[in-house]
Formats: C-alpha cells, structure tokens, sequence
C-alpha cells in the first residue's frame, strides 16, 4: 500500500499532488499542510499535529468532514512529518511519497531526510519530492532512470560509503569511498537513461534534481 505525506513546507504543484494521490491509499496531512489541502478542496484521510499554525477556517472544515483528525500537544518530541510517518507505519503502508517537506526552513528539511532513514529501517519505500527534487535513502544497488543531461547528486548519509561506484553517468567512478562533506559525486548527469550506482557499505542519499 501507498500513502502520500503532505507536510506543511513549501506547498507542492497540485499536479505533483494528484499524480502522487492517483495510485495512493491514503493521504495523511501533517499540520499547516491543511490549508493547501483546503484552498485545493482535497480531503486528507488523516490530519495531524498540533494545529497551532493551521487556519481556523480550514480547521473547522475538517472537522466536519469525513477526515480523521488526532490532535498533539505543540511541545512535542516528534516533529508532525515524523507523527505523519508513524500514522503510515500503524496503517501497514509500504511506498510514502512525502510532499511539501522541503522549503525555506532548513532545518524541518533536514529533519524530514531524516525520516527516509526511518523509511529504511522499517522496510518502507520512501521519497521527498518537490517541483525541482526527488530524494530518498538507500543501503543497496540502486538504479535511478532519466533523460540524458539530467542531473543528480549523491552524498554519504552515515560516516562512509564504501566501494561507491557508478555506471552510465557522464562521470563515472569505480570503488569509491565517499564520505561526509565530499563534494565529488554532487552535480553527476545522465549520459544513460539508466544509471546504475553500486556501494558495499554505508547508507546514501541520492537527489535528483532539476532547475
């Protein structure tokens, strides 16, 4: 099962949205991310947080609609991505796609990467996807597929990632140890319309991103 994570970051395009939502289970809104929901008419199956920068006028609407609605305190150890997130893990999704989760406030950006590492250990498949980026975590071989001259970037997310390697990309590398801070593998392009990044340890973050 798929659910898509609507965030209250940058609000994403409503054609991102509904793609994402034409294959997807539930939709599960983490605060702020209501009033997008409610200014585009969509009904979340799930709203949550602690509400404390939601309108009133949208709140009030969903609490009449058919939307389940679960209420934190705002002083709180989990950020409203990550109660999102475990709302998907209760309902046994397998795929999130997590929507408005990058935007002006880094450090909620960072934090929600952080959630993929959550994806992984919990046997989800999980992406952040925005107008310019599609980001997710791996700790195997992954293939990533695009148009010629596309770009991504690839970065350590835990201490090393050993024996990185990379294949149909205009620079390819061979048995690489990328660490944090290195900037060798950022701004890589397809020269394939499949490329192929191998590693034998270590967790990565793989962004493909356009302008």
């Amino acid at each position: 099962m798929k659910a898509v994570v609507l965030s209250g970051g940058t609000p994403p395009p409503i054609d991102l949205l509904r793609r994402e939502l034409s294959d997807s289970d539930y939709l599960i809104c983490a605060d702020s991310g209501a009033d997008f929901l409610y200014k585009e008419n969509v009904l979340p199956d799930f709203l949550m947080g602690d509400f404390d920068s939601v309108s009133k006028e949208a709140f009030e609407f969903f609490k009449i609609s058919s939307t389940k609605i679960e209420k934190f305190p705002k002083d709180k150890d989990f950020t409203d991505t990550k109660l999102a997130f475990m709302k998907a893990l209760e309902l046994g999704i397998s795929h999130i796609s997590f929507l408005g989760c990058t935007g002006t406030r880094l450090d909620h950006s960072i934090g929600n990467i952080g959630v993929l590492l959550d994806c992984i250990e919990n046997g989800i498949t999980g992406y952040i996807i925005d107008n310019n980026n599609k980001i997710f975590l791996s700790r195997e071989t992954v293939k990533i597929h695009g148009a010629k001259g596309d770009t991504f970037s690839l970065f350590a997310f835990d201490e090393t990632v050993d024996n990185l390697s990379i294949s149909g990309s205009k620079f390819n590398l061979n048995n690489y140890k990328l660490t944090i801070g290195d900037g060798l593998t950022i701004s890589n392009e397809f020269k394939e319309e499949e490329v192929i990044i191998t590693f034998t340890s270590g967790t990565l973050l793989v962004i493909e991103s356009k302008d």
